[in-house]
């Protein structure tokens, strides 16, 4: 394989890994703004995403294709629970309102879909084992673990009654101290996660849910990894070499396939282009009708646009804070979740 041909099937093996992790129903518009104009690659892209739907039972995704239009919806069995409604779906699983006949209680059920690869097996059981050792009230608390009445593993979890972070911000018209104060909770969360050796990885809006009591919640660990050591402890280790994480908000260290320099600092980092975009309205980069190597190039080497340039009444001290901690550099970044709450925090009098 030429030099020019391996560098091409990098770029299109680490544009499925961002994609596959994303729903079914976001994949075109990912990839319409991540190979801009490059039909061979959108063409690989898709294929590969093909073929790893073909490990899916088809029949039970088109019943989801017919649910969007109104149809009804074969649910999972699961003994012990009523599901209720379904919440979401990707190529991989589902996820299902629940009520608890034993108690009442409602929960989020996380379904594996018929027929779904051994990676992605292991990245659920790995789900599993990383939100039993978590135990936080701003990370969804896993209840348990089972098999559905056809053989499928399920995980019950905290059902959120509220919606993304974005979402919420959008439609309450939450403060910019008060977007602020939503960061500052999700790395106090964040803390928890990384004292206990997990990397979540894929922080992003999307997982990011902001209850009715007005608390952030954590969701969607199925990417994060063990800190290396703790795996080798342990015995369980997560790959290593992959890009995972949804492309828009990789880190540069993530964008590269450097395994080894994904850790607390990288969470930091997708914290802080989160808040970012909630007091910009924007990512610090372009990412509009891009192709996907240009799109790489502006992650991994690009100078962010400090927050000042596109607000410049938040000049100070949190535009200092997210310029930090959105270095391309991790070791130049808040080395902690603790570090760069302390600064955001810092930030919050000049803003109230």
């Amino acid at each position: 394989m030429s030099v020019a041909a391996s560098e091409r099937w990098v770029l299109v093996r680490r544009l499925f890994e961002a994609a596959v992790e994303l729903p079914s129903e976001q994949r075109e518009a990912f990839l319409s703004v991540a190979c801009g104009n490059d039909d061979g690659t959108r063409s690989d892209v898709v294929a590969l995403l093909a073929a790893d739907e073909s490990a899916v039972d088809l029949p039970v995704d088109r019943e989801v294709s017919r649910s969007c239009e109104g149809a009804a919806e074969r649910f999972p069995e699961v003994v012990g629970f009523r599901i209720d409604r379904r919440l979401g779906a990707g190529g991989t699983s589902r996820v299902f309102e629940a009520t608890c006949w034993e108690n009442g209680k409602r929960v989020a059920l996380k379904v594996m879909n018929v027929g779904a690869s051994s990676q992605a097996l292991l990245r659920f059981r790995q789900e599993s084992r990383i939100l039993s050792r978590l135990r936080h009230p701003g990370i969804v608390a896993l209840h348990e673990s089972g098999h559905t009445v056809d053989g499928q593993v399920y995980l019950a979890m905290d059902f959120v009654e509220g919606d993304t972070i974005d979402r919420w911000c959008g439609r309450h018209s939450v403060s910019d101290a008060g977007r602020v104060e939503f960061a500052v909770q999700v790395l106090d969360a964040l803390s928890h996660a990384h004292s206990a050796g997990v990397i979540h990885r894929d922080i992003k809006p999307h997982n990011i849910l902001v209850g009715s009591d007005g608390r952030t919640r954590l969701v969607d660990f199925g990417v994060a990894r063990l800190h290396r050591e703790d795996g080798n402890r342990t015995g369980f280790r997560t790959e290593t070499g992959n890009l995972v994480g949804t492309f828009a908000y990789m880190s540069p260290e993530q964008a590269d396939g450097k395994a080894s320099r994904v850790g607390p600092a990288t969470d930091v980092y997708q914290v802080a282009l989160v808040l970012y975009e909630l007091l910009a309205g924007h990512l610090p980069y372009e990412v509009e009708d891009r192709g996907a190597m240009a799109l790489l190039k502006a992650v991994l080497f690009e100078s962010r646009v400090r927050l000042s340039e596109r607000r410049p009444d938040l000049a100070g001290p949190i535009d200092d804070a997210l310029h930090a901690a959105l270095d391309v550099d991790p070791l130049r970044r808040p080395a902690t979740a603790a570090e760069f709450a302390a600064m955001l925090s810092s930030a919050l009098p000049a803003m109230r």
